[in-house]
């Protein structure tokens, strides 16, 4: 076309191009409503036109545009945001004001497709010289206000309403970027958005060939004859833009051809929307997506894990099914536990599950810290502090990273084992997913952790009840709570049992070469000792200490082992620490030297067990709960049974941090079930 100024846009034909819905609201009512807004209110389009915008809306939901939207789009700002239809549909709205007061309603009500590349191609060849062709949007033969209406272009808008003021108002109004293209791929008009978004001026958008805009490999597939690309069937498309600085910025493009009811003259009319921040919506939930999905799938397994674990006996049990169990999920394809070795700091394998190929022969893990006083190597991070560690496994400062491509590994979890503070080993996890544990993910396998270092706690407690052989321990230490008593009282105190009590410890004490009542003081002015007392007054009596940090204690059950006797005077005291003879005895030692630095190992010996049936798998006392045999150990030691009692129920309640008549269901249920075991065939 040889007059560019000639072209008319009609609002009609600009309505058309905008993606989804769109509406004029002037002087109370809507102007015009296009077929895509009525359609998602379930109303036609004519009977809309008039009517105010609040019909579009639910009466709570057209209060909240009003409080929010108006204000900033009545100021000159346009205004997006989420809103829902009259009829319950959720849609995207864009509200701007034209100079003359106009609202343009943008509204977006249905998910757009992102999926093709097959529709309109902006492009042609290059245009004529730019003295040769109107530059300023809204001003390239738009039909002025003296100008009659045609059919085609007024619609059902009576003057003021139209001609080029109205158009250049509610086109430059629009956040989309609008642009119309002529048969000869010349770009004729366009709005402000379009300007500012891409950083070109009025003489450089003139000269521009609109093909310019686009990326390298999809200008490739702009018609190669430009009046073809007037006649592109009017659909939704993705498009990559490009601004003026090389920015690639995502539009959605929609268009329709328009021909000039005077000249015949044909042209492509679009509309282009940043897609920006919806794509980032959309990847931010579907990485929700896929993120809840490996933690659903993850749970599955961290539940099926533990239901297993349940019914093993065994600390190797425990460790074997956990592995099996994570690398048949198929989301892991290797797992193994490892521990410290005895006589070193490397880490070796305890069991292992997976496709691991050698892998664990060419690499080796260390507890120690590196020359920084750091470590990137997870294991054994892992095992040193006690907190799970993640790593990218084919990430370049990746210690084992060529040994870990080999097998396909792309991420890798070390999952301390641990419980009440002590370290059982480290579960070591590989995923063939780059970025495969998320921090959601990361909790799961740390509860895990904590859950299979708890059934290893026990197991190792249940080994040591149930061993015919064991491991003792001899250590003399010069400090704890008993010395000190010892030296005021001038005595021996003999350990005759402890029960837990909460946090604290029940401790029972046998008294040689003092008065009982004389020791109970000493131990009570003890800031150690929450509370003290005498069982049994006379000579070689004995005393019964609540000691709140009775901290050996608790660090040797930990580690499953079990106190077997103290015996504490003036001038020190020996202990003896029984163990299961396949216990870590060198995490043992270091345990208990670590809570007692003065602790000094004196002798360890293996010796066997006698076969005894109380306390062995279908013993007397293998029927009773914890608690039961907790209250009945308390109660025997507090001398309750003893004739005349030597503590009343009361006193061994208290001890124990219970009601008496709680104390007394313990002991009668407790008693029931060894008489039955007695007495019943």
């Amino acid at each position: 076309m040889d007059d560019a100024s000639r072209f008319r846009p009609g609002w009609a034909d600009l309505a058309a191009a905008v993606p989804g819905g769109v509406g004029v609201h002037a002087d109370g009512g809507f102007v015009h409503v296009s077929p895509e807004l009525a359609a998602a209110v379930g109303i036609e389009a004519d009977a809309l036109v008039g009517e105010h915008w609040r019909s579009l809306f639910p009466s709570t939901e057209a209060d909240r545009i009003e409080a929010e939207a108006l204000p900033p789009a009545r100021n000159g700002t346009d205004w997006t945001g989420e809103v829902r239809l009259d009829g319950g549909m959720p849609a995207d709205l864009t509200l701007s004001t034209t100079e003359r007061g106009a609202l343009v309603w943008l509204v977006e009500a249905s998910p757009t497709r992102t999926d093709g590349r097959d529709g309109e191609r902006a492009g042609g060849r290059d245009g004529p010289p730019a003295g040769e062709r109107q530059s300023s949007p809204g001003a390239v033969g738009v039909r002025s206000a003296t100008e009659p209406a045609s059919a085609d272009t007024a619609g059902s808008w009576s003057d003021p309403w139209e001609g080029r003021r109205f158009v250049e108002n509610v086109v430059d109004a629009l956040d989309d970027v609008l642009y119309v293209v002529d048969e000869d791929g010349t770009l004729v008009f366009w709005n402000e958005a379009l300007r500012d978004r891409f950083g070109y001026s009025e003489a450089e958008l003139a000269a521009l060939d609109p093909a310019d805009f686009l990326v390298p490999a999809e200008s490739d597939e702009v018609p190669e004859d430009p009046a073809a690309f007037v006649d592109v069937p009017d659909r939704h498309n993705v498009v990559n833009l490009v601004t003026k600085e090389g920015e690639s910025i995502p539009h959605e493009l929609h268009g329709s051809t328009y021909t000039d009811p005077e000249t015949g003259a044909r042209y492509r009319v679009g509309i282009g929307r940043d897609i920006t921040g919806r794509l980032q919506r959309e990847r931010a939930l579907k990485r929700q997506r896929d993120e809840l999905a490996t933690l659903d799938g993850i749970n599955e397994v961290l539940l099926a894990t533990v239901r297993e674990l349940v019914g093993t006996a065994s600390q190797g049990g425990v460790e074997r099914r956990v592995c099996e169990r994570l690398v048949a999920s198929d989301r892991y394809r290797f797992a193994w536990v490892g521990e410290r070795e005895l006589d070193g700091d490397r880490i070796v394998p305890r069991v292992t599950a997976g496709e691991g190929d050698g892998y664990l022969d060419s690499v080796t893990h260390t507890v120690d810290e590196d020359e920084r006083g750091t470590s990137d190597e997870p294991v054994g991070a892992a095992l040193r502090t006690g907190e799970i560690q993640v790593a990218d496994a084919v990430a370049p400062d990746f210690e084992h990273r060529a040994v870990a491509r080999e097998r396909d590994f792309e991420s890798v979890a070390a999952v301390p084992l641990r419980s009440e503070g002590t370290v059982y080993g480290v579960l070591v996890v590989y995923a063939a997913r780059e970025g495969a544990f998320t921090p959601r993910e990361r909790d799961g396998f740390d509860v895990l952790g904590r859950t299979v270092g708890t059934v290893i706690d026990a197991a190792r407690s249940r080994e040591l009840l149930f061993a015919d052989a064991v491991v003792e321990l001899e250590f003399r230490v010069d400090g704890g709570v008993l010395v000190p008593v010892a030296a005021e009282a001038d005595c021996e105190l003999e350990l005759e049992g402890y029960v837990p009590s909460g946090e604290a410890w029940v401790v029972y004490c046998a008294v040689d070469g003092a008065p009982p009542d004389d020791v109970a003081a000493a131990a009570g002015a003890d800031p150690r000792v929450e509370r003290a007392r005498t069982v049994t007054a006379a000579d070689g009596g004995r005393v019964e200490l609540l000691a709140g940090e009775a901290s050996l204690l608790h660090a040797v059950e930990a580690a499953g082992a079990t106190v077997r006797t103290v015996v504490a005077g003036p001038d020190g005291a020996d202990l003896v620490i029984e163990a299961p003879v396949d216990a870590d005895v060198r995490d043992l030692i270091g345990t208990v030297q670590e809570t007692f630095p003065d602790l000094a190992l004196v002798a360890r010996r293996e010796r066997d067990r006698e076969v005894t049936t109380v306390g062995r798998p279908g013993g007397l006392l293998d029927a009773l709960t914890g608690r039961q045999r907790e209250a009945l150990e308390a109660a025997y030691r507090a001398g309750y049974f003893a004739w005349p009692r030597e503590s009343t129920a009361e006193e061994v309640a208290s001890s124990l941090g219970l009601a008496a008549p709680t104390l007394h269901g313990h002991l009668r249920k407790a008693q029931r079930t060894i008489l039955a075991a007695l007495l019943d065939d």
